[in-house]
Parts: C-alpha cells; sequence; structure tokens
C-alpha cells in the first residue's frame, strides 16, 4: 500500500477543490506537505520520496511532480484538474469527493418523494432541491452534514414524522413514537427548527405548530368562569381552589360566561395561589409569557372584559406586560407595578439594559416607558418581585379599580 498517497488524498479530502469541485489543477508545495504529514525527516522522507515517484509514473500524468529547472529538484505536487481526482481516489480505494457530493445530492433529491402534508409539500420540495444544489456545490448543508450519512437519514426520518404528527402530544410521547427514544426529539431540536424554518419560511416556527409541545397546553385559573359543553355545565366558580383547563376543553366549550367584574392575570404561580385564597370575586389566570392555551382563552372571553396584570417590575416582568398585550390584543392594566426604589436591589445586567431599551421603543406599552426610565436612572431594578407587594394592598388595588 502506497501511505504517502493515502496521505494525499486525505490532504485533498480537506482542500477547497474537494468541497466545491475542481475547477483547476490541484497543487501542493512539495515541501510543505512532506512536512504537514511527518513524512520530512529520515527513512520516512526517502520512502515517501519514492512512494511519490511511483505514483507519479504510474498515474498516466494524472499526478505529476513539479521540479526546478536546473537542479531537478521537486517542488510542487501537481493533480490534474481533468481526472486527476478521480485517479488518485481509485488508486488508493476510497470513494472521491466528487462522488460523495453526488451521493449527497442523490440522497436529497429522493427525499422529495417523502410523504408530507400537503400544507408543507410545496416548501418540503423546495427545500430539498436548494439542498441537493448545496451538496454538488460544495456550499454548507446545514443542519445535515456531508460526513454523517447515518445522521443525515435520522434527521430526515425524525422531520418527515414532526410534520406528519397528528392531534396534540406531550414532546417525550412524541419521540418515543417518531424516534423510538423518548429524549431523540428534545436532543434534536436545534436541528429540527433550522429545517422548520426553511421549509415554512417563518422565523418563530415552534415544535408546537405541529402539536408536539414541552408542557400540557392549559391555563392555571380561578374564579367565577362557567363553561358550556352539549354534555352540561361546568361552573369554576364552585370551586374553593384553582384548576388548570386544557385548551382542548377551551376550543371545545360551546360558550364561556365570565361573572366577574374583571380579569387579573398573575405572573408568579405562589402569589396567584395566594391571590386565590382571598377569594377576591376577579377571574383569576396565572400566566407569564403568553402560551396558546391563554391566548385561546382571551378569545374566548367577552372583548368588555377589564383586564390587569400584576407582575415583577423588572424589565422581565414588563416584558411580560407587552407580550399579553400583543399577544391577546387586549389593553391589560399594569396592577402595582411600580419602580420601587432600594438601596440593596440588584443592579441591571447588560442583557436588562438590552431588555428596557428594547421596550421603551415599544409603542404598546408606553404607559410605563416612566417606570423603565426610572430603573435606567437608579441603574438597579428596585425591589421588583411580586412577592415584596403586601396581598392587601393588592386586593385593595383592584377594589379601587372596580370603582
Amino acid at each position: 500500500m502506497n501511505a504517502t498517497l493515502h496521505a494525499l488524498a486525505l490532504t485533498y479530502r480537506k482542500s477547497a477543490a474537494a468541497r466545491s469541485g475542481v475547477v483547476k489543477d490541484y497543487t501542493l508545495d512539495w515541501e510543505d506537505f512532506l512536512i504537514r504529514t511527518g513524512r520530512n525527516d529520515g527513512d520516512e522522507r526517502e520512502l515517501a520520496e519514492q512512494e511519490l515517484l511511483a505514483a507519479e509514473q504510474a498515474s498516466g500524468g494524472m499526478l505529476t511532480i513539479d521540479r526546478h529547472a536546473k537542479s531537478q529538484a521537486e517542488e510542487v505536487l501537481r493533480l490534474k484538474r481533468d481526472g486527476g481526482e478521480a485517479w488518485l481516489f481509485a488508486a488508493t480505494g476510497r470513494t472521491s469527493p466528487t462522488e460523495e457530493r453526488a451521493n449527497l445530492a442523490g440522497f436529497f433529491e429522493r427525499a422529495k418523494s417523502t410523504r408530507i402534508p400537503e400544507g408543507h409539500s410545496a416548501g418540503w420540495s423546495a427545500w430539498c432541491e436548494v439542498l441537493a444544489a448545496c451538496a454538488v456545490s460544495g456550499r454548507p448543508v446545514t443542519p445535515f452534514r456531508r460526513d454523517d450519512p447515518v445522521g443525515n437519514a435520522n434527521l430526515l426520518e425524525i422531520l418527515a414524522g414532526v410534520l406528519n404528527w397528528q392531534g396534540e402530544s406531550l414532546i417525550r410521547y412524541a419521540s418515543a413514537v417518531i424516534c423510538r427514544k423518548s429524549k431523540a426529539l428534545e436532543n434534536s431540536r436545534g436541528s429540527l427548527l433550522i429545517a422548520l424554518r426553511e421549509i415554512t419560511r417563518r422565523e418563530d416556527v415552534s415544535l408546537e405548530d405541529f402539536g408536539i409541545f414541552d408542557k400540557p397546553r392549559s391555563v392555571l385559573m380561578h374564579g367565577p368562569l362557567v363553561l358550556e359543553f352539549a354534555e352540561g355545565r361546568v361552573d369554576l366558580g364552585l370551586l374553593s381552589g384553582p384548576v388548570a383547563i386544557s385548551a382542548i376543553d377551551l376550543a371545545g366549550a360551546r360558550s364561556l360566561e365570565c361573572r366577574a367584574p374583571r380579569c387579573v392575570t398573575v405572573e408568579n404561580e405562589s402569589v396567584f395561589l395566594e391571590l386565590a385564597k382571598r377569594r377576591t370575586g376577579a377571574l383569576l389566570v396565572q400566566t407569564s409569557f403568553v402560551g396558546a392555551a391563554t391566548r385561546l382563552l382571551f378569545e374566548r372571553l367577552s372583548p368588555d372584559l377589564a383586564c390587569h396584570h400584576f407582575g415583577d417590575s423588572d424589565p422581565a416582568g414588563f416584558d411580560v406586560l407587552r407580550d399579553l398585550r400583543e399577544k391577546t390584543g387586549r389593553g391589560f392594566e399594569p396592577l402595582m407595578m411600580k419602580f420601587r426604589d432600594r438601596t440593596d436591589a440588584p443592579r441591571l445586567t447588560e442583557e436588562e439594559r438590552k431588555v428596557i431599551a428594547r421596550l421603551l421603543e415599544s409603542g404598546v406599552i408606553a404607559d410605563v416607558h416612566g417606570e423603565l426610565r426610572a430603573m435606567l436612572a437608579a441603574r438597579t431594578k428596585g425591589a421588583f418581585e411580586q412577592e415584596e407587594v403586601p396581598l392587601d394592598a393588592v386586593v385593595g388595588a383592584l377594589a379601587l379599580a372596580g370603582e
């Protein structure tokens, strides 16, 4: 076996010429090649030179050695543009980069025939065509890898399984069905989302769009809400404690009747549970950034229902208020959300300053820009946790809002 020729093939495989296709002769400095492959000294060098000379003679002109005009010292290894790569990899018994690019392109071409729901079939086909073209030209094929055919096939199977998923399930169950491993979908989430963005042409796409959820789609609430079903009525006002209602039940109810004068969303569950004990008469909903079930609830509640939000008064808390208003289209009034200065308050981080800057550009929460500017001026978050606000004060503020 010509070990030096194998080393040349490995060196060539890592080159730009191998990745994108040969457009000119591939050349390597003679001395640099010997050094890079550890064959520049002693017996190793002598053997390498003999093997390269033998390869040159056996190549039929596909591999040549450029020599100094006078001394005839070897200067450059030259693999011919036309036929050189094919000869080198045939001589070493390896698959050539050109064949690998063609094989990868064929993989993506065959993937076009995968059964995909009609709503995504056009995007899938176009995406596969782009990947096939990238494979041939040597461009990135993200989220796939050029050197991992088994991994590529697995990722393609998982992706098709996600696109074809029916109904709603938690991610571990869907993963066990699609991948036969309960954590595979979570481990592949990054790659899947890259692919799904390209297929759907949506930057905000998620696994939830295909019925696969990290946690049950439900909303935790307490108060006088009546759900009317074909089979009967469910009156949440009869319950002493909070209850989680699934998005499926919210969607399946014939009607929703809220007998409360107002609704209060509460960011932190601990405070929500304490307020529920107080029986404020309001419809209480526990939520941070709005999920699908919470959005559905507010879609079905009367548009005239007064809505308030009680949350932390740090940058993240005001970002939740922005999210609530944007996602539900309702004008949630902030409840007890004021900047409260405190000498030992946590200082704002650089990331929190960026959040404030973004919120100050949002007209959706222009009414709380003063609180955000006060926070910037103080350089701290103040006493921001909603748990620090006395519950009696919260109940009192609700009563004043009712008046």
